[in-house]
């Protein structure tokens, strides 16, 4: 084999190296999520939030294109198990649905605590169950709320239900009960929202960390793309990235 055959074989592997990492690049993903400040909301007509910028980096890294829409969790999560090259988020990684995605992450702990003011020294939790004591405030049919149902809480006796995260928190704002049922972020989030500095909320007892958020990758996509977002992610984690945004959504002395 002479020096011009031997270059030619040289760069003929070397194009095709790359190729399979070209057709990747080429991809649309559509990735589909709901609102749910500050992990993933619409503002100003552009998708934002935690899980949304997070996603942005990864694609970016990866070289690939990303296509977001914001819809109804049902109907998001359903397109997700048919469709190919489909990422749902952010989402809750359980033995349920183990098998019906595959995964990139985890990007996030899913923290539910039970918060008090600052200013109420009277409030010492050391079971979750002390609780009962007080008023809480929480979402109705949230999984927050059903988490406290197991455990015995009432509506109507301790638990006083509002229709959403920011009307939970303008009435914990206005004393209209002693504790409040939150995921940290959107705790963090609405009290921003509601002109309350974060330093007002304390946390009185951790209700559950159990899980955590993850991206939900459909099955029909290629898992050369879902290995190259797990890559990513684990260089963002080592680089810092990752550390700085969440505390951009998350304070440190409130991520524990």
């Amino acid at each position: 084999m002479n020096l011009r055959h031997r270059l030619f074989v040289v760069l003929l592997t070397s194009l095709v190296g790359l190729a399979p990492a070209s057709r990747l690049a080429a991809v649309e993903l559509s990735a589909l999520t709901e609102p749910l400040p500050p992990l993933n909301y619409e503002q100003n007509g552009k998708i934002v939030g935690f899980s949304s910028e997070l996603l942005d980096m990864l694609a970016k890294d990866c070289g690939l294109t990303l296509h977001k829409n914001i819809l109804p969790w049902a109907r998001a999560y359903q397109m997700a198990l048919q469709q190919k090259n489909t990422i749902l988020y952010s989402l809750v990684r359980t033995p349920e649905r183990e098998s019906l995605f595959q995964w990139v992450g985890p990007i996030s702990k899913r923290r539910i605590y039970l918060y008090k003011s600052s200013r109420r020294t009277d409030i010492s939790l050391a079971y979750i169950e002390d609780a009962k004591r007080f008023q809480i405030g929480a979402v109705q049919e949230s999984a927050a709320v059903k988490t406290l149902f197991k455990r015995g809480f009432q509506v109507g006796k301790e638990l006083d239900l509002a229709i959403d995260d920011d009307k939970n928190m303008r009435k914990f704002k206005a004393g209209r009960f002693d504790l409040l049922l939150s995921l940290d972020w959107a705790a963090m989030y609405n009290a921003k929202q509601n002109n309350m500095s974060v330093d007002e909320l304390e946390p009185a007892i951790l209700v559950d960390d159990s899980s955590e958020y993850w991206f939900g990758i459909s099955l029909e996509t290629s898992p050369q793309i879902v290995a190259q977002l797990n890559g990513a992610l684990l260089q963002v984690k080592k680089d810092g990235r990752l550390t700085a945004l969440t505390r951009r959504y998350l304070p440190e002395n409130r991520t524990h």
